[in-house]
């Protein structure tokens, strides 16, 4: 018997349970449908029930199981208010923001993250200090709540949510993963992002600076009321990358506190280098007249400046072994006439 109310693991604990469905490309591809029980149980969702987010899974096979919807209600209560909780507010404002459906042009939907691109529901994850450091408020906490279960992961849940969760890195990563595609961007009539890893923010944090800002800080500041569910596009006045709205986004506190007008409006946000204007050029070598005039210009001089290298290097290195090879033969010329 499985452990579980529902008893959906008597089937989902079975490893390599899962479907074959074909994608857009009408190719066939295996859906895993295992469910590892000791990792669900220990992870953000492990207390609901399968079905609060999983609907029209009453019968076997489950051929009119809905797609999940994160706004809809849990079976569980907010204990703020002691109604249904629900992500209905986030959802809403991610559909707002430049990462909603309403943004994005007629068939390209799909391209806008949905919450599992940015969110898995893992275990929490905790270091020795931060386990001894649970344990000695935990032992507060049960003071007065007598569940140790419940205090536990209430205090996992309140210290997960207080703390980083991902690092400056991986959050660059995460959204280069668009941002840094060309195709995608131009699609969607964007800038693409290539120039930031070659700013002082982006080398910062490529060497391990916590405290360098990432694209969240600038693009989502909670000081400013966003958060990453809130993005707007620059285009927009609200937005804290828009127009005045830069400098006050630079200035905020741990930043460039001290920063006049021009240090937000002075150059590109994200300027282009040698290697990622190469890229570029790389991208559009099949594609004449896609690239914009300044870029085009930049292309031109970066492919000059690398054609000269090119070609002092092969002078030099040219001269020099042309010159060992004379002197060879000069020697060799010496010692016959010496011989003779």
């Amino acid at each position: 018997m499985a452990s579980d109310d529902e008893s959906c693991l008597m089937c989902h604990k079975m490893p390599g349970l899962g479907r074959y469905a074909k994608d857009e490309n009408q190719n066939a591809t295996k859906r895993i449908l295992y469910v590892n029980e000791a990792l669900f149980k220990a992870s953000y969702h492990g207390r609901l029930p399968c079905k609060s987010c999983h609907r029209g899974v009453d019968e076997i096979p489950h051929t009119d199981a809905e797609k999940v919807d994160c706004a809809s209600d849990c079976h569980i209560k907010d204990p703020s208010s002691n109604s249904g909780f629900s992500h209905r507010a986030i959802v809403h404002d991610l559909s707002m923001s430049a990462h909603g459906a309403r943004q994005a042009k007629a068939g390209l939907e799909d391209d806008l993250p949905d919450c599992k691109y940015c969110h898995s529901n893992k275990p929490y994850q905790r270091s020795d200090a931060d386990h001894r450091q649970s344990m000695k408020f935990l032992n507060i906490c049960l003071q007065c709540h007598e569940s140790e279960e419940w205090a536990e992961r209430f205090y996992k849940h309140i210290s997960y949510r207080a703390s980083i969760r991902r690092s400056s890195k991986q959050i660059v990563e995460l959204c280069s993963q668009c941002h840094a595609d060309r195709v995608m961007m131009d699609n969607h009539e964007l800038d693409v992002v290539v120039g930031f890893n070659d700013t002082f923010h982006g080398k910062a944090i490529r060497y391990g600076d916590a405290e360098v800002a990432n694209c969240l800080n600038c693009h989502a500041p909670y000081e400013s009321g966003f958060s990453p569910h809130s993005i707007l596009s620059q285009r927009q006045s609200r937005s804290p990358v828009s127009g005045d709205n830069k400098i006050e986004t630079c200035r905020q506190s741990g930043c460039h506190t001290g920063a006049k007008e021009e240090f937000a409006t002075s150059g590109k946000i994200h300027p282009a280098s040698f290697t990622t204007v190469q890229m570029m050029r790389r991208n559009t070598l099949n594609r004449p007249g896609d690239a914009d005039p300044e870029t085009a210009f930049q292309e031109w001089v970066l492919h000059m400046i690398s054609l000269f290298y090119k070609t002092l290097i092969i002078v030099v290195v040219g001269g020099l072994a042309l010159h060992q090879v004379l002197d060879v033969l000069a020697i060799r010329r010496e010692r016959r006439a010496r011989g003779g």
